[in-house]
């Protein structure tokens, strides 16, 4: 199963805060993907559930959590 995120410039300036705390399979295909008018469209492949945390991680850079 595919999972795709497209970060904005602010957003990729977040990633880089974090990226101590991302696992290395993740921060390699993040390193790899292309940046297509100033986004960086990334495609996660999920093989397993150890990734899931850092989806998370990045989703949250995303949107803010609804805390209500």
């Amino acid at each position: 199963m595919g999972f795709m995120i497209i970060f904005g410039k602010d957003e990729r300036t977040k990633v880089e805060e974090i990226r101590n705390e991302l696992s290395s399979s993740v921060l390699e295909t993040y390193d790899n993907a292309e940046i297509f008018h100033d986004e960086k469209w990334v495609m996660f492949n999920i093989t397993n559930n150890s990734i899931i945390k850092d989806l998370k991680k990045l989703l949250f850079i995303k949107r803010k959590p609804n805390r209500k």
